[in-house]
Order: structure tokens, then C-alpha cells, then sequence
């Protein structure tokens, strides 16, 4: 497989970390992951800002390569230009002696690539997902997209060891995040998710089902859901860049909502179709 390593598409095994490299000592950096259909980015503008507010908000000021420039690079090198895949990109803080404070002065970042096939999901037959509840015991800069992710491994894992295929994420029973996606619950009509501040990440999918469910009319509430509530939640449904949209069945054991994945959901999934057939960046 080729990847992209600090300007260049060269095979991977070429691509060499500096051990000093503050990424691979500090998981100083942070990245994007961006849904590629039929050959184009999926919200590749919407990814590009969040990629910028995560490089302002660790205070990366030096100048990295733009995600469209990494993803041609990358799709010129590419047999299959009609590929649905996935583009990951993350950037470091550079190669620098060990210290926990910035460089001074600063040195270049350090940018890896990739492109990797991933099939699209049939949204409106896929086996219903299976979640366990996990305390959220992560920093409190959620927002930022770091590449800093033992605590969502650890969730992720605990998530595994018990049947389940995500962990849903809480501090003191009030729902946060899936450890790799987003937790949205319909409860007495109203879609229910948790509001985009520091103690989630806005997940780009997340931000499309929110405008696709107010568009279509229905009542959004962004505001936290108890563990008590989801449990008891009419639907319940996880987002994210490589899952789009996965209605749950079961939370720690227990059967949620009905035997189907439910009305609003299903909406949505197929509001999520029409959005990916008629919308995507070059």
C-alpha cells in the first residue's frame, strides 16, 4: 500500500517514524477521517474545519498539508478511481528532543495517509448493533480530534469482551459519546443527542443527521440524555464517518426500543442515501 508521508506517496514501508517524533512519544498531534464514495469526499469542506479548529486548539500554528491535497495525491496513485473507502490523515507536532512543553522554536509537523477500501453499509438491512454502557473517563477536550485515544480504546475493548460492538460513553449516568461515534436517542418524538461542546467530538456525520432531521421537520433537542432515559428511549441509533448509521437493539443486555430499527430512524438512514447519492466534494 502507498501512503502519504510528509509530502510524498511512497510505499509504506518506507514511510519512517523518527522515534523522537513528538506524535509517537506524546500522541501530540491530532487527525481527520474522511468517508470517500465513488471516488470523492464525503463533507470534505466540513472535515477541513474541523481539522483547523483541532490544529488551533493545540496550538499547531505551522502550515500542514490540506486534506484535498493528501487525497489526490493519494487517489492519483489509485487503480480504482470509483473506490468507496476512507482518507485518514493525521498530523504531529514534529520531531523534537523530549519535553513535555512546545518546541521552540517550532518544528515541521509530521503528516501520514492513507487511503484503505471500505464497502458502504446497507443502512436499512444491517443487523442492529449490540452497546455497552461505559464510564466516560477521558479528558474533558473531547472536541479536540487527538490522536491521544487510549480511553476510547479502553471503552472500545470493555465494549468487545462483552459481545458489544460500541461502548456508549457517560460521566455520572449522563450520555456522552459512543468511543468512536455519536449517541442520538428518539424519546417522546423528539430526536435526542448530546450538544457539541468539550465533552463530545462533532462528529461531521453527526452534524448532517442533525440538519437532515430538521430539514425533514422533526424535533432536535441537543441537549444530554440520562442513562435511565436511553434505556427507556423509543429509538436509539449511532453515527459516525464509518458506521453512517447504525440503529442499536440492545444496551448492556437489555432489548431498547422495538424489533426494528424505528420510524425516525429509518428516515433518516434513508434521508442519509439520498444525502451520499446527491452530495459529495470533489
Amino acid at each position: 500500500m502507498n501512503v502519504y508521508w510528509n509530502g510524498e506517496v511512497v510505499p509504506q514501508e518506507q514511510a519512517k517514524v523518527n522515534p523522537l517524533d513528538r506524535g509517537f512519544l506524546l500522541g501530540d498531534g491530532i487527525y481527520e477521517v474522511v468517508r470517500i464514495y465513488q471516488g470523492m469526499a464525503f463533507e470534505l469542506e466540513a472535515h477541513q474545519e474541523r481539522f483547523d479548529r483541532s490544529a488551533q486548539r493545540i496550538g499547531l500554528l505551522q502550515e500542514y498539508p490540506r486534506l484535498k491535497v493528501v487525497l489526490d495525491a493519494l487517489m492519483a496513485q489509485q487503480s480504482d478511481q470509483l473506490m468507496d473507502g476512507m482518507l485518514y490523515l493525521q498530523t504531529s507536532r514534529g520531531v523534537a528532543p523530549r519535553k513535555h512543553f512546545f518546541p521552540n522554536p517550532p518544528v515541521a509537523p509530521s503528516t501520514f495517509g492513507f487511503l484503505s477500501p471500505l464497502p458502504r453499509p446497507d443502512l436499512m438491512n444491517r443487523a442492529m448493533a449490540r452497546s455497552t454502557s461505559v464510564d466516560d473517563r477521558r479528558w474533558l477536550d473531547c472536541d479536540i480530534k487527538s490522536i491521544s485515544l487510549l480511553g476510547a480504546v479502553m471503552a472500545a475493548q470493555k465494549a468487545q469482551e462483552t459481545g458489544s460492538v460500541e461502548a456508549i460513553l457517560h460521566r455520572d449516568g449522563r450520555v456522552t459519546e459512543g468511543s468512536h461515534t455519536n449517541v442520538f436517542a428518539v424519546i417522546d418524538g423528539v430526536l435526542r443527542t448530546h450538544p457539541p461542546d468539550h465533552w463530545i467530538l462533532n462528529g461531521i456525520t453527526r452534524q448532517v443527521v442533525v440538519q437532515l432531521a430538521r430539514s425533514r421537520g422533526m424535533s432536535v433537542l441537543e441537549d444530554a440524555v440520562t442513562l435511565e432515559e436511553l434505556r427507556k428511549a423509543d429509538e436509539l441509533f449511532l453515527t459516525g464517518t464509518t458506521v453512517e448509521i447504525w440503529p442499536v437493539s440492545h444496551l448492556d443486555g437489555l432489548k431498547v426500543g422495538g424489533q426494528a430499527p424505528g420510524e425516525l430512524t429509518c428516515q433518516l438512514m434513508k434521508a442519509f442515501n439520498e444525502r451520499v447519492s446527491g452530495k459529495v466534494d470533489a
